[in-house]
């Protein structure tokens, strides 16, 4: 499959000094000829390093709520520099560690993904609440790289408003080409349990990775709508989401 990189992503690209796939997921064309929302939810990298032109940047765009997937040892090692911030409202809501999970049927990527559908609804089911009660600003969620867990739910958000899976798996395999410039520093992270060969395929976002994971939502969930009820949100939590995608 070959994959092109939307021509507008780099207008959705926040171009910052500490952070390097931060970017909107608004602009891509959606159900009923409608276009997802700018400035309402923002996928992002870690964002340890941010300066305070970068904490301004994203403050101006709107964002009050900032949703942070990592884990506990990642967040001690690397702080969120809006944990204890009072210009936004931060949340840590760990869904797992990619690179030490204990599912030994992980083999890639995809199985990783496939594996947080189902068995990480709970904690899914409560960055949506979050996401939900932040009606009206702009929500940001991260975790590392931006492109696993973050990759996950920016998945299944464009998923609920409709978006074309092509443009959705476009999206996830744009983080390969943000975070060149830190690759080699992302390396230094890896587990000693893992051998250099996997993490460099854990450390891609090879398009079939995300077509697995859309695979397995649409066949066993029939899609991110069907999935938000499963996992428990409210037919209300769906439509305030669909509202802050599709409604300007």
């Amino acid at each position: 499959m070959t994959m092109t990189i939307d021509s507008n992503s780099n207008k959705r690209l926040l171009q910052l000094e500490g952070a390097y796939n931060v970017r909107d997921i608004g602009g891509y064309g959606a159900a009923e000829g409608l276009t997802v929302q700018k400035g309402r939810f923002l996928r992002a990298d870690g964002l340890h390093r941010l300066t305070d032109g970068d904490q301004d940047a994203i403050v101006g765009m709107g964002v009050r709520t900032v949703i942070d997937l990592r884990h506990a040892q990642e967040l001690a090692q690397k702080r969120n520099v809006f944990n204890g911030s009072e210009r936004a409202n931060y949340y840590n809501i760990s869904l797992i560690n990619p690179a030490t999970s204990t599912n030994m049927n992980i083999r890639s990527l995809g199985d990783m993904y496939v594996n947080m559908l189902d068995e990480c609804g709970h904690l899914l089911r409560e960055v949506f609440e979050r996401m939900a009660e932040a009606e009206g600003d702009c929500v940001l969620f991260h975790c590392a790289a931006g492109k696993d867990r973050t990759g996950v739910v920016a998945a299944l958000l464009l998923d609920l408003a409709g978006v074309e899976r092509s443009v959705i798996v476009a999206d996830y395999a744009e983080t390969e080409v943000n975070l060149a410039p830190i690759m080699d520093e992302l390396r230094k992270d890896r587990p000693e349990q893992i051998p250099a060969e996997m993490y460099e395929l854990f450390l891609g976002s090879a398009p079939s990775n995300m077509e697995m994971m859309l695979d397995h939502l649409h066949g066993n969930f029939g899609g991110a709508e069907s999935y938000f009820a499963r996992i428990g949100l409210s037919d209300e939590q769906i439509a305030v989401l669909k509202r802050m995608l599709l409604q300007p």
